[in-house]
């Protein structure tokens, strides 16, 4: 598969439907995908992966994305949140307000395939993506699950 890469300036808008996929820990990469739905006219599957990611807040669905870099402002914020040298990372904001998610990573890229969507990504394609265990239904002994309850002020 032959990939190129074009450079475009951000903001970048993405008017479909968005969601988390993975978190690939190991190595600090988030990828969203925005899934095909012939019925909805969209043909293709978008992917948009973060690499180098120092810190996040993302939401799981996005009805339409837009990646901006942070403002000064914003990126003052979020640099008091996340102590620690950024090197290279930037600010990129999910969304009109900083509340709508933000990524510091490296780099943001973006892709459409027309190919039919599988358990990998064409832009981590090294990275086979979890899959849904459909194991025993219910656990095979009780287990004790703690919430805290809302305390009366």
């Amino acid at each position: 598969m032959t990939r190129h890469v074009s450079l475009t300036r951000l903001p970048v808008n993405f008017a479909r439907p968005v969601g988390l996929v993975t978190y690939i820990i190991g190595h600090s990469q988030l990828l969203l995908r925005g899934h095909q739905d012939d019925e909805q006219g969209l043909s293709t599957t978008l992917e948009i992966l973060f690499k180098n990611v120092s810190a996040l807040s993302v939401r799981a669905h996005y009805p339409s994305l837009t990646i901006r870099h942070a403002s000064g402002e914003e990126e003052t914020e979020l640099r008091e949140a996340v102590p620690g040298p950024w090197y290279d990372a930037q600010a990129f904001v999910l969304g009109e307000r900083l509340l709508g998610g933000f990524v510091v990573a490296g780099a943001v890229y973006w892709g459409e395939s027309s190919a039919q969507e599988t358990y990998s990504s064409f832009l981590v394609p090294e990275y086979e993506l979890p899959r849904l265990d459909l194991g025993p239904s219910h656990p095979s002994e009780r287990r004790t699950i703690h919430t805290p309850y809302r305390q009366r002020r």
